[in-house]
This record gives structure tokens, C-alpha cells and sequence, in this order.
């Protein structure tokens, strides 16, 4: 809601600032503040997509139509490297039949925004990067409007019609995540992201947990690994490394004095 009680209303013609203003990257595609299909009536969420081809020229079809469908089909297209488009301000023919609760059945047009994300629809094509710019680019929007991250709703969980968009995404998890960001909070790593900077770690170091009793036993000496002890090192007259680093800084203040 508005600071008067109201829902906001009017075109979002603010689009490209509040996404640069979240630290993400847009391009302006001529005349998007006038493209569309007529005016919002009041803004109530987000309504996420996916374009279902995956290739770098499906933001022609959201802004030109496809056979039998006029364009624009969303005011946004999210790449997958995390660059909004930004298509429209007005009116996009996107959301089909369908309800949310708090939004008009069957009339969604007229009060959501659309974000068409850049995917192949089967899923498996996310990137880390087009991942969390959906998630900060729904949380920018959501805030603008004054609205929570239960506005931020999937295209198959609204429709009537069978669609599958955003395919391969959990919603529960994905609203969790840009609420964190509406809260002003970093949002936590999902179970795949875990999993792929897991992945990154072990490519250049190695295992994970491979390399921790060594660097333990380097620090507190050969004990520790067989024992659980900071037996310290033979060489260092049995001290650890922070221990010995200590002895030598006290010697060396006692130097100067």
C-alpha cells in the first residue's frame, strides 16, 4: 500500500530506476514508457515467467508478439546473465486466466507486472546469476508498490490454463529469498547454489575437508591430527604456530625498549 492506505496506481514508468537502484542491469529498449496495451489500473505483484526458447532474441517476441498474439507479452525480459530489458510500462498481454488471492480473477493484466525470464523451460538452464537477479529484481518492484513477497507468484501457480513457467524453480524457496531482500537482508544460498559453490571450491582446492586437519596440524602442530591436542611442534620447542609468532613478538618488543 501506498503511505495514504491506497494501492498503487499508474503506470511504472519507474521500472528501469528501482532495478538500477537494487545494483542490477538494464537496458532501455526505445519507447518503453509509451509500449503497451493500455494502463495499469492498480499494481498488486509480480507475475514470473519463463520464455520457453532460451536463446539471446526472445525478447523480440515479448516485445513484437508472436502469430496470433500481439506484443509486448511482459513489461520485463531477464537474461540469463542478470540484464533486465525493460520492454513496456503499459499494459503487456501475459497472464492468461487465472487467480491469486488479492488479485482480480482473470483479469491479472491489469495489476501485475510480468518478467519473462530467459530459459529453455525445461528447468535444468538456470544461471546463478539470472537466479539471483530475479529474486532482487522482484524484491526492487515489490517494495516500490509496498507489496510482500507473497505478491510474487509463478505463472503455473496462478493459471487455469496449465502453464509450467518458471519451470524448475520452488516458489516457497524463491519467496523466501526475495523477502529477505525486501527486509533488507542477504538472502541465504539455496540448496543448488550451495551445491555449485561446492562444486567451485573442490575444482581449485581440492575436496572439501581434505585440507582441514592439515591446516590444523601446520597451526597447532602434529599432535592435533592423531591426538586432538595442540601438542605445538618439536622444532618450536614443542609451541604452536600462534604461540611461537607471540614468543617472537614479545622478544621483539622487548627489543625496542
Amino acid at each position: 500500500m501506498t503511505e495514504d492506505g491506497m494501492t498503487w496506481t499508474g503506470d511504472p514508468i519507474w521500472l528501469a530506476d528501482v532495478l538500477r537502484d537494487a545494483g542490477l542491469r538494464v537496458i532501455e529498449h526505445e519507447g518503453w514508457r509509451d509500449r503497451g496495451h493500455g494502463d495499469f489500473e492498480d499494481l498488486r505483484g509480480v507475475l514470473c515467467h519463463h520464455t520457453a526458447g532460451g536463446g539471446p532474441d526472445d525478447w523480440r517476441t515479448v516485445q513484437y508478439g508472436r502469430p496470433g498474439l500481439e506484443g509486448p507479452l511482459a513489461q520485463l525480459v531477464l537474461e540469463r546473465d542478470g540484464t533486465y530489458r525493460v520492454i513496456a510500462a503499459g499494459v503487456c498481454w501475459h497472464a492468461g486466466s487465472g487467480s491469486w488471492p488479492g488479485w482480480p480473477t482473470n483479469n491479472a493484466n491489469y495489476h501485475v507486472i510480468g518478467i519473462e525470464a530467459v530459459s529453455s523451460g525445461d528447468g535444468t538452464d538456470w544461471t546463478p546469476a539470472q537466479l539471483d537477479a530475479y529474486k532482487r529484481g522482484c524484491a526492487a518492484i515489490l517494495c516500490r508498490i509496498d507489496r510482500a513477497a507473497d505478491d510474487c507468484v509463478a505463472h503455473r501457480e496462478y493459471s487455469t490454463e496449465g502453464k509450467i513457467d518458471p519451470a524448475g524453480i520452488d516458489m516457497d524457496e524463491f519467496r523466501r529469498d526475495v523477502q529477505a531482500f525486501i527486509d533488507g537482508e542477504d538472502a541465504p544460498m539455496s540448496a543448488a547454489e550451495v551445491t555449485e559453490l561446492k562444486d567451485f571450491i573442490t575444482a581449485f582446492c581440492g575436496p572439501i575437508g581434505s585440507d582441514v586437519k592439515d591446516i590444523r596440524e601446520q597451526l597447532c602442530g602434529g599432535g592435533q591430527r592423531d591426538t586432538g591436542q595442540y601438542a605445538g611442534w618439536p622444532q618450536l620447542n614443542n609451541r604452536t604456530v600462534v604461540d611461537a609468532l607471540a614468543d617472537i613478538y614479545a622478544r621483539l618488543e622487548r627489543l625496542e625498549r
